[in-house]
């Protein structure tokens, strides 16, 4: 089943354009320059020439291509300290000091752990070195290592924000399919509770109005007519069983209909074949040309070996067995007879009881016969025969009568 993550799962994305955010980095890096230039021109303390703020602007420079080259951008921007000096400045100003902050922080959130790590390294190496080398005092330099520190410290939270970000997105979409799994499995259970509901209640209603007109039918040899309308009610019947049969596979397997095949004679062998793999012997003999048989002789007929094979199994100590499959003209007969000697420990306590009054309701539904007992010389035999009927037509004469 294919499935989607509902949107009311999905982690919440910010609803700017990617446009908008494409120009975020540009506008800073254009802000720290201008602002760099500003601040140079309005200090009225120290009256520095409108020169000194070249490493401002560079650094905004800087600023505005750090998303392309993050590494490069921090480590450049620690090294503008150098251009202040050399310009006969103390060091940065506020602004330049703020767009080294971001390119440190920009770095270290961007790029994997280790290369963030190195970039930030090299940034406050550079920053440290330029502050001893060239500053009259050598806490400026201490000063500048922290600001570059604490960048680093935030871009790295921003990284981990991320992650878990994109993390709880994965979640989230599992959670989806893990939901939409248990509502199919909770759908499944359901039809097999109606499954089960429908077959308990209404196939037995019906095997027994079945049988009742049966033996209705049977009642009344002096009534030709009679006979025909409740010999075509009985065929209705078994149709309608055999119907609902389908129906209820369809409810247990799901709505696509795509159920597992229903037991047929045509594929005895491999029922047979998991009892033999069991070290069960068993022989499988077929006598008379196949014909095609209504599903509910089919089903029942392949039932009742089944039903008979377990009573060998749990009765008989898997005793070995001859199933007999015998195909005369309008009729088919299955026969399990096992030799009563045991091939492991029987159970003759195991739970169960009602195999054969099973058997025998399946059976009469189908419109068959059962017999059931011990063989002389030892042994069990189950033998069940079903008619094979030909279509019968109820004519409308008789309808009305």
């Amino acid at each position: 089943m294919a499935s989607a993550a509902p949107s009311v799962l999905a982690v919440p994305r910010w609803s700017s354009s990617a446009t908008a955010r494409r120009l975020v980095w540009p506008v800073l890096g254009l802000l720290v320059a201008t602002l760099s230039v500003v601040e140079t021109a309005t200090d009225e303390v120290f009256g520095y020439p409108l020169a000194t703020a070249l490493p401002g602007v560079v650094t905004g420079l800087l600023v505005l291509l750090c998303p392309r080259l993050p590494e490069a951008a921090a480590v450049l921007g620690g090294a503008t300290v150098v251009g202040n000096f050399a310009l006969g400045t103390p060091g940065p100003g506020g602004t330049q000091l703020i767009g080294m902050a971001l390119l440190v922080g920009h770095a270290s959130a961007v790029l994997p752990l280790r290369q963030g790590g190195r970039a930030g390294a090299l940034a406050s190496a550079a920053v440290l070195g330029a502050g001893f080398a060239f500053s009259p005092s050598p806490w400026e330099g201490l000063f500048y290592l922290l600001v570059s520190a604490g960048a680093w410290a935030v871009g790295v939270l921003v990284r981990r924000l991320q992650q878990r970000s994109r993390e709880l997105q994965v979640l989230a979409a599992r959670l989806a399919e893990q939901q939409e799994a248990v509502a199919a499995a909770a759908t499944t259970a359901e039809r097999a509770r109606i499954a089960r509901e429908v077959h308990d209640s209404v196939a037995h209603a019906v095997s027994v109005m079945v049988l009742q007109m049966g033996g209705l039918r049977r009642l009344l040899p002096d009534h030709p007519g009679a006979q025909d309308v409740l010999l075509g009610l009985e065929r209705l019947g078994r149709e309608s069983v055999d119907e609902m049969r389908r129906v209820v596979g369809i409810l247990r397997e799901g709505s696509t209909g795509d159920s597992a095949p229903q037991p047929s004679l045509a594929r005895i062998d491999a029922v047979l074949a998991e009892l033999r793999a069991g070290g069960m012997p068993v022989e499988l003999v077929v006598t008379g040309e196949p014909a095609e048989l209504p599903p509910l002789v089919d089903v029942s007929a392949v039932r009742v070996v089944q039903e008979a094979l377990s009573n060998v199994v749990r009765h008989a100590g898997a005793a070995a067995t001859r199933v007999e499959v015998a195909w005369t003209p309008g009729r088919v007969t299955v026969t399990v007879t096992d030799d009563g000697r045991p091939r492991v420990e029987p159970t003759p306590h195991a739970p169960g009881g009602h195999g054969q009054l099973h058997m025998r309701e399946r059976v009469a539904v189908a419109g068959g016969d059962l017999h059931v007992g011990p063989v002389r010389g030892g042994g069990y035999r189950v033998r069940a025969g079903f008619p094979v009927p030909a279509p019968v037509t109820v004519p409308p004469a008789a309808v009305g009568a």
